[in-house]
């Protein structure tokens, strides 16, 4: 066994058995290990901002494209609502050893759920700084350990948050119940992937090659968070005021985000009166369409022609694809065909159509007149998300920390036997 793999492993025993710690504290003692955090993240971010502004001048220099320089920057507002997502995982109710569908059977028994959690989670991510604290949080709120690999883009901005976390909890849990990793240092992850009887679960967040890698390697079950390609259908029945204001937002309000759309259909209805304006709209945005024929001619300029390999791509950037359908059923089916599972929306003041796109369209989140950028844990009640899962086993869309619990069954008796 090499350095590295008994330092990997050593590792994660320690994150096995500071789990065990976790479960025995209190709602109250939970609360205060948090809200040490977020004081110590408030009053440390002169420090946070200089690290970040280390990984942003070395991702300037490696020509990083606009998209990854938005996803990897810390400025006071994201700081502030790293904190607040703190704050507010802190308040919420505890999940923890919380009972459920209690019932007594024709025995005697009572018989109930309890959610428990699943232990040490190994979490390999890309570009976000702030993921390091959202995840460390929930893990926290949820009774689970974490170990946190982020990639070298981010180096010393994740350095630093995972030193202030531990610096936090250290006097009320082990330090070793939030571990980050020095992003650097690749060779780390081939080895905890190895770790089964120590680490319980594997999400990996990032592009294809590092979800691809990670599903094929890992030795212990795997949730992924896989590619936003999300899309936004316009209905005939569609109020194209409303649609305008949601595209723009979806698209443009931040490019480089999982729950951006990349794609639009528009039904061909609405094309005449839709496309000129849209496209207007979206110009304005400095974004770049590509679309097909039918769009381009209703539009009535010059716009670069969609290709096949465009409806499968997640640009994360200021590009949007564009596709002319005849109904709903045929925006269904491209959906179906290229969608990652993730968010998908329909525009629509016709209840039949909203509903046939509720129960047909495949996706761990479905918008109906609402922009795919709710498609997020903060914003859905969480306070922060370790990640939206596309993979549907154990969970479906973001996960707060009830996702990152499981249930169990007790059964309560009085010497009952069975007969």
């Amino acid at each position: 066994m090499t350095t590295i793999a008994k330092e990997m492993k050593e590792l994660a025993r320690k994150g096995k058995k500071a789990s065990r710690v976790l479960q025995s504290i209190t709602h109250e003692q939970r609360k205060e290990i948090l809200m040490a955090i977020a004081h110590n993240l408030r009053i440390n971010k002169t420090d946070i901002k200089h690290a970040n502004a280390k990984d942003l001048a070395a991702a300037k220099e490696m020509d990083l494209n606009s998209a990854l320089l938005d996803r990897l920057e810390l400025n006071d507002d994201r700081i502030d609502g790293m904190i607040k997502g703190v704050e507010e995982i802190a308040e919420q109710p505890e999940v923890v050893n919380s009972f459920s569908h209690e019932f007594t059977n024709e025995a005697g028994l009572t018989i109930k759920r309890q959610r428990v959690p699943l232990g040490v989670i190994l979490m390999i991510f890309e570009s976000r700084p702030n993921v390091v604290v959202d995840c460390a949080a929930l893990a926290l709120k949820s009774s689970n350990a974490i170990i946190l690999k982020g990639g070298k883009e981010a180096k010393h901005s994740n350095e630093i948050l995972g030193n202030i976390i531990q610096t936090s909890i250290e006097k009320f849990i082990p330090k070793e119940t939030v571990q980050v990793l020095a992003s650097d240092q690749r060779e780390l992850v081939n080895e905890l992937l190895n770790e089964k009887e120590n680490i319980d679960v594997v999400i990996p967040r990032g592009g294809h090659r590092l979800i691809e890698f990670v599903s094929e390697n890992a030795k212990m079950p795997v949730i992924a968070h896989y590619n936003g390609l999300c899309h936004m259908y316009i209905d005939n029945k569609a109020d194209l005021k409303k649609a305008s204001d949601l595209v723009i937002n979806a698209k443009t309000q931040r490019t480089g985000v999982c729950n951006a759309i990349e794609s639009l259909l528009v039904h061909k209805d609405v094309l005449n009166e839709f496309a000129p304006h849209i496209t207007k709209e979206l110009q304005a945005k400095s974004c770049e369409i590509r679309a097909d024929k039918t769009f381009i001619e209703s539009a009535n300029t010059k716009l670069t022609e969609a290709t096949e390999q465009d409806w499968d791509t997640e640009y994360l950037d200021n590009i949007l694809s564009i596709k002319t359908v005849s109904n709903i059923d045929e925006a269904i089916d491209h959906i179906s065909k290229h969608g990652s599972f993730h968010t998908e929306v329909i525009v629509s003041e016709d209840a039949e159509n909203q509903n046939r796109f509720l129960n047909q369209v495949d996706a761990s989140c479905v918008m109906i007149n609402a922009s795919s950028r709710f498609n997020d844990g903060g914003q859905l009640g969480l306070g922060a998300e370790l990640g939206i899962s596309t993979t549907k086993i154990h969970a479906y869309g973001p996960m707060g920390a009830e996702q990152m619990t499981t249930s169990r069954y007790v059964v309560v008796g009085d010497g009952h036997i069975r007969a």
